[in-house]
């Protein structure tokens, strides 16, 4: 095998074959004689495929995959060795740019680029006939590095048959000019960044929303305010924003709230298992792996400790991530804290006083505004010292109270129940505004006791700068606005009282009118009750066909389910059967006045007057037409 390394493959013989096979291995012995006898040599073997295995009994698997393995190495290493002696003879696939030389330059001239087209070291004109067959109908197509032609399509198919060139690499030429194949270079890239170009003003111009009942995308435009279904076309496969399908999206979400349960759920069971404690030899703080919580009824604190892991360790656990066990307190920690802040609060005193010992605070008489210098190195700021935090420059110095400053120095002087710091945070009184303060404006405030004024005013006459204190014209006038609004509240107040006053006299007249009125009308009604009741009190009552004492007048008989009858609550009472749809009165008026046009007369007038009157105790509810009856009756004696 070591002699066929550096001879090519084509050139093996069929000795150099059943060779090769046998390098393959022990199981390939068994297949030298069929190639042998197939005469199979290095020119047939490169040109092998898994199919002509078969034809020479190699049927199985393993033995056609090693065989082909073995045959594509081979080709491999023989391409590279083609390519290795191409480059030592000088000779290249590639395509090279030179400046020209005397050749071509009238059509240098011509053209205006001033380079010369080379294939393969080789000058290239465009048109170049055959160089094989030197026919001049004939343009060469491509060019073979290893023959060093230009050939045209026939003579690449003759010459390139046989298996040993094969494997020549060929370049295919051109059907441009060199002048052509530079504007269609130039337009291409032109185009290309001219769409680049459009498209990101596409994507300034354009935003795309999402239509809910149309469960689809719409594009407007912003300047022209134009809104379209379709995508801008200039866009073609590209999207305004690239879009997340939907499974992707729920795959993400489902993934991010999974880790984020998972996250919190293992930080839980951590800070169960472990304690933050903290170590007063080393100044550190340890964790201590309690054990898992497995409580028994014997023992509700039982815990299961996992005896792989430490049980004490310096360094946080891993799956703590930003967070940290819960931290077991005991009296070193304590005291530790205590230390701590008695510490930080030394130290922000003690910076204090140097940031006091350094700094100046001026007043600067231009603008009325306080500044801050530095003596050390003479800087001026209009802003507090960052050291000073929010405590002022001097907390004694009421010219820099503020509004709750000057509401905590009357608590502190104890007037807060007598309501003084209400009255401060409405008005607003501010330490320069208390300043300007008379005796009458104390009263405006509402401090009515004298006692307390004068121990106000003490209290603030006491400052060393008090003497040479001026009030600002500012200040001077906010106080006396604030005068102005307690003298416009005070004719408000009073306002408010006479309008108050009056308001209530007239109210009480309008209600003992409105008694006035409501009486009258209780005593008209009180009398339309008692006069509607004078009729049925003079009406004799008759125990005839209906007791027609309480019905009189009345339309109680209605017609219903049952028949004409009343209802009394819910129990119904059947009405005469001869009853039809008419007034009671009118139903028994016409039953009187046919029961005594049956009656016989006989003798004078107040005979038959007598025989009415005994015979209406028998006639029932046609009491109220007695004069119309005997009007009638007088009409038939005449």
């Amino acid at each position: 095998m070591e002699d066929l390394e550096g001879q090519p493959v084509y050139t093996w013989t069929t000795t150099d074959v059943g060779t090769w096979l046998t390098s393959l291995g022990g199981a390939m012995k068994t297949y030298v004689p069929i190639f042998k006898e197939n005469e199979v040599d290095g020119s047939a073997l490169y040109e092998l495929t898994e199919e002509d295995l078969a034809t020479y009994n190699v049927t199985k698997k393993p033995h056609v995959k090693k065989i082909f393995s073995g045959i594509k190495k081979l080709r491999y290493s023989q391409a590279q060795q083609d390519s290795k002696d191409a480059k030592k003879s000088g000779k290249s696939g590639d395509l090279v740019f030179e400046k020209s030389s005397n050749v071509g330059k009238k059509k240098q001239k011509e053209s205006g680029l001033g380079v010369d087209l080379h294939v393969d070291h080789e000058m290239y004109e465009f048109g170049t006939s055959c160089t094989f067959c030197q026919e001049p109908d004939k343009i060469a197509l491509v060019h073979c590095m290893a023959c060093s032609d230009f050939l045209c399509e026939d003579c690449d198919a003759t010459v390139h048959m046989h298996a040993k060139r094969k494997s020549h690499i060929r370049t295919v030429l051109s059907s441009f000019d060199l002048d052509t194949a530079g504007q269609k270079l130039i337009c291409f890239i032109r185009y290309v960044v001219c769409q680049k170009i459009l498209r990101q003003k596409v994507r300034e111009t354009f935003e795309r929303y999402y239509n809910p009942q149309e469960r689809v995308h719409y594009y407007h435009n912003v300047k022209t305010g134009v809104v379209q279904w379709h995508k801008p076309y200039c866009l073609k496969g590209e999207e305004l924003k690239p879009f997340m399908t939907y499974d992707v999206a729920a795959f993400k979400i489902q993934n991010m709230y999974h880790v984020r349960k998972a996250h919190h759920r293992v930080v839980g069971l951590l800070k169960d298992q472990y304690n933050k404690i903290y170590d007063r030899d080393s100044g550190f703080f340890y964790y201590y792996y309690n054990g898992v919580s497995a409580p028994t009824p014997e023992n509700p604190k039982n815990r299961n400790r996992n005896f792989l892991l430490e049980e004490v360790s310096w360094k946080k656990p891993k799956n703590f991530y930003s967070q940290d066990a819960k931290l077991l307190f005991t009296e070193d920690l304590a005291a530790l804290r205590i230390q701590f802040a008695f510490r930080n609060m030394k130290a922000k005193q003690f910076m204090r006083i140097l940031v006091r010992t350094f700094f100046k605070f001026c007043y600067d008489p231009i603008t009325g505004k306080w500044y801050y210098r530095n003596t050390v190195n003479n800087h001026s700021m209009w802003r507090k010292p960052r050291m000073l935090g929010k405590e002022k420059w001097d907390p004694e110095d009421c010219r820099h109270w503020g509004v709750d400053e000057v509401a905590y120095f009357f608590r502190k002087m104890g007037y807060k129940k007598f309501g003084y710091v209400d009255s401060i945070n409405e008005y607003q009184v501010d330490g320069l505004l208390l300043l300007t303060f008379e005796w009458e404006d104390y009263v405006y405030l509402g401090v009515k006791q004298s006692m307390h004024i004068k121990q106000i005013m003490l209290a603030l006459q006491r400052r060393g700068w008090y003497a040479t204190h001026i009030d600002h014209p500012r200040d001077l006038q906010r106080r006396d606005r604030l005068r102005r609004h307690h003298n416009i509240d005070a004719a408000a107040r009073l306002l408010q009282r006479k309008f108050r006053q009056r308001y209530a006299r007239a109210l009480t007249k309008r209600f003992h009118e409105i008694m006035r009125v409501q009486k009258q009308k209780d005593e008209a009604e009180a009398q339309r009750i008692a006069g509607r009741n004078w009729w049925p009190e003079r009406v004799r009552d008759y125990s005839g066909i209906v007791n027609v004492k309480n019905n009189y007048g009345k339309r109680k008989i209605l017609m219903g389910t049952n028949g004409w009858g009343s209802y009394v609550g819910e129990n119904f009472t059947p009405a005469h059967p001869e009853y039809t749809d008419a007034h009671v009165s009118r139903w028994y008026t016409q039953k009187l006045n046919a029961e005594a046009t049956t009656l016989k007369f006989k003798g004078d007038s107040a005979k038959m007057m007598m025989e009415i009157d005994e015979n209406m105790d028998h006639l029932g509810p046609g009491q109220g037409k007695k004069k119309q009856t005997s009007k009638v009756f007088n009409k038939e004696d005449t």
